[in-house]
């Protein structure tokens, strides 16, 4: 029998490793697959095949932004009434049906206007067949993705952290080994890295789902019974989720476009590589975010705000130090790191490295802001972190861009995402401590 969790009296420390350990390790191992899966293809398909992956994939980032939307959201509303059964089912019913009608939406939308869509996203007619390619088979399998993600915030809600890595690592260790089968054994080249993405989340979802056979979960739904405000409290309180993840969308391509203007296919593909790499760092810190969820929204939903805040500060210092280890090692690490995706010479692995290392630099404001818009997320405060992720993702990031590489050149380009960190961290420490947003979140309820 797995030892008890006291969410309201276990010490803080104890409590944050033993939901952020689970959700680190999750995430991370969902992005060393990512990683293992563009090695493959730049290796197997070369420079040009992980350009097309990442003009393609914010198409299922999109997806995977709207899937953790109503997880994050769903999973919170249970966890503040997690003694009513009935609003749990609700929850979990609608996390579900939203996922279901918004997968149809999505991939509808990529296989009627597939050649629209992705010259939008800075394809060329040279990359447009090999993002095909990529991108059938991976929309194919994007709703499994979707299910995995969100009811990933549903398990480790329910106390079971364990259950909701291990089907990340299961997901992971299936797309490893295919990828390996279906692009060097089988020669299927960018179509392989597909099946192999594709089958690990299939059965990252199937996995998952057994976790609610025999459990208080049931899926029901009903017209006549359907409350939209539960719906519209998951979009609320999950939008800032959408809007991080959303950001890497609007980031990804408004990064292609750029590039692609400026560098050409050769800026195109470091990105490609930087981008594979840098999802190490943000899942980390995504893991960590997440990892205080459940244990802000129970005590919030009991009125203990001491453990509220000591749990919020508590996380701030380890993602600190985690982020200062993170930036010393790819100073350190970058050209070894790019080697690892390539064995391409020339200016490709120094353009690379030293825009890795730019993309870097505010990787600890990075982990502060994420660690913030998780806090006030759990406690229903959904304008404020709606606010600053709408603002790190989307608004700062696009003046970033504006203006930066005018003046600086492709350095403007890299350090457009830090820059936006930085205005967004601005934003949030102006908000804590001079306007205190509102007294009772940081101070007293």
């Amino acid at each position: 029998m797995p030892k008890a969790i006291y969410l309201d009296k276990d010490p803080i420390n104890k409590l944050f490793y033993k939901f952020a350990i689970p959700s680190c390790l999750a995430t991370l191992v969902n992005a060393m697959y990512v990683v293992v899966d563009g090695v493959f293809i730049t290796r197997g398909v070369g420079s040009e095949g992980i350009a097309a992956v990442n003009i393609g994939y914010p198409l299922i980032n999109l997806a995977a932004a709207i899937s953790l939307m109503f997880g994050m959201g769903g999973a919170t509303l249970i966890s503040i009434r997690n003694d009513d059964i009935k609003y749990k089912n609700k929850c979990f019913s609608y996390i579900i049906l939203l996922n279901l009608i918004c997968y149809l939406i999505v991939a509808s939308a990529v296989f009627l206007y597939t050649k629209p869509i992705m010259e939008f996203m800075g394809a060329t007619p040279k990359l447009l067949p090999m993002v095909k390619g990529y991108m059938y088979p991976c929309t194919m399998a994007t709703f499994f993705l979707m299910i995995s993600i969100s009811l990933n915030a549903v398990v480790r809600n329910d106390n079971a952290p364990r259950h909701a890595m291990i089907s990340v690592l299961l997901g992971a260790a299936i797309n490893v080994v295919l990828d390996y089968v279906f692009i060097f054994q089988m020669n299927l080249g960018i179509k392989g890295g597909a099946y192999a993405t594709a089958i690990g989340q299939i059965i990252s979802a199937i996995y998952l789902c057994k976790h609610f056979i025999g459990s208080t979960f049931k899926f029901s739904f009903s017209l006549k019974d359907f409350d939209f405000f539960i719906v519209k409290k998951i979009f609320s309180i999950g939008f800032s989720s959408f809007v991080l993840e959303f950001g890497v969308v609007v980031i990804t391509v408004l990064l292609n476009i750029v590039l692609m203007d400026h560098i050409g296919i050769l800026g195109a593909s470091a990105y490609g590589i930087i981008s594979y790499s840098f999802v190490v760092l943000r899942m980390l810190f995504t893991g960590l975010a997440q990892g205080i969820q459940p244990i802000v929204s129970f005590n919030y939903g009991i009125n203990n705000m001491t453990r509220v805040r000591a749990t919020f500060w508590y996380a701030q210092k380890v993602s600190f130090i985690l982020g200062i280890i993170a930036l010393i090692l790819t100073k350190i690490l970058a050209v070894p790191i790019v080697h690892l995706f390539t064995k391409e010479q020339g200016p490709l692995i120094s353009l690379t490295a030293h825009g890795l290392f730019l993309y870097t630099s505010a990787v600890v404001f990075m982990g502060a802001n994420f660690i913030n818009i998780s806090y006030l997320q759990s406690m229903e405060k959904a304008a404020i972190s709606n606010t600053i992720s709408l603002l790190r993702g989307v608004v700062f990031v696009f003046i970033a861009l504006k203006v930066l590489p005018p003046l600086l050149g492709v350095d403007g380009i890299w350090l457009g995402l830090p820059a936006a960190d930085v205005m967004a961290f601005v934003v949030s420490v102006i908000w804590f401590h001079y306007i205190h947003i509102n007294p009772k979140i940081v101070y007293e309820r």
